[in-house]
């Protein structure tokens, strides 16, 4: 990885950020309007596959993914990681379009507090060195670890009311997420070096087996609560837990003076509070209670309502 590659590794995973949040507001619209009766639907996809907007979004997705692929496999993941996470401000604003809703000045201020503070905490260290590649012992270690979290997570969602529910998958999602690409700077590595060599390298499968991981939390993160609820928490988790394994696994080495420790500290305390500030208006909303309507069967309360969006439909 040479320092010139740096620059261009940033502005790939800026476009593929953008990329991203386009498929991110047009999923999740979709997403959010599947029916199901469980909490954590291992079978989502099928349901969404079905439904053009929802592909509009995936091809939105496989360009962000490329353009993702070839920024980890030019530039250190704890450089890239933090501008990947730019992609929660593009979809808010995306999202605020869509809605017609103009964000409020509090939401901005903890949307930028979110990401600037992961650019900072994570930049801050001079991120320096690293391999080229990771293991397959160690990105299978790291995933089979990830597939415990996860587990754990969707135990807790279980129990959870829907926008706390959202933030577990969030959690979860980010862990996958950041392991995901780990695994995908080993296999763009791979794919620029020995071209069709890589589908004989687990490494390739261990990828496709962690995305579809990934991307199916993601779709029942939609399900269960709105962007504010799920992508916040699953935007930083994945920006941290993939830098941190750029340090683990691929050796890339972060400055540890005191100084640059304490602005590390504010930095990351900023980022916490930027997250539960944008993740507290889907905790009050899902709190209310649905307001009681007459429809014109003579039906009362919220089945009149579901009554009434389904005559529409």
């Amino acid at each position: 990885m040479t320092i010139a590659a740096q620059p261009l590794a940033v502005a790939l995973a800026l476009a593929g950020s953008g990329s991203y949040a386009v498929a991110v507001v047009t999923q999740q619209n979709v997403a959010a309007r599947v029916p199901s009766e469980r909490v954590f639907d291992l079978v989502v996809l099928s349901r969404l596959v079905r439904r053009p907007a929802w592909l509009m979004g995936l091809a939105a997705v496989v360009a962000g993914f490329v353009l993702q692929a070839v920024a980890l496999g030019l530039g250190r993941l704890v450089l890239v990681e933090p501008v990947l996470a730019s992609g929660l401000l593009f979809a808010l604003a995306l999202a605020a379009w869509r809605d017609r809703r103009p964000l409020r000045a509090a939401e901005w201020a903890a949307a930028l507090a979110a990401v600037a503070g992961l650019a900072v905490f994570l930049g801050i260290g001079q991120p320096a060195g690293g391999e080229r590649t990771a293991s397959v012992a160690a990105l299978g270690l790291t995933a089979a670890a990830v597939a415990g979290l996860v587990g754990l997570c969707w135990l807790l969602a279980r129990r959870f009311p829907a926008s706390r529910r959202a933030l577990a998958l969030g959690v979860a999602g980010g862990a996958a997420a950041g392991a995901n690409d780990a695994v995908t700077k080993s296999v763009a590595v791979l794919a620029a070096d020995h071209r069709l060599g890589l589908f004989a390298d687990p490494r390739f499968y261990l990828l496709v087996v962690a995305g579809l991981m990934v991307y199916t939390i993601q779709q029942n993160g939609y399900r269960a609560g709105g962007l504010t609820a799920f992508l916040p928490a699953f935007a930083v988790v994945e920006a941290v837990s993939g830098s941190l394994l750029g340090v683990v696994i691929y050796h890339e080495r972060l400055s540890g003076r005191p100084a640059q420790i304490a602005v590390e500290v504010v930095a990351c305390s900023a980022a916490i509070w930027g997250i539960a500030r944008l993740a507290r208006p889907a905790v009050i909303s899902a709190a209310r209670p649905a307001p009681v309507t007459v429809g014109q069967s003579g039906q009362c309360g919220p089945v009149a309502a579901a009554s009434a969006e389904e005559a529409q439909a």
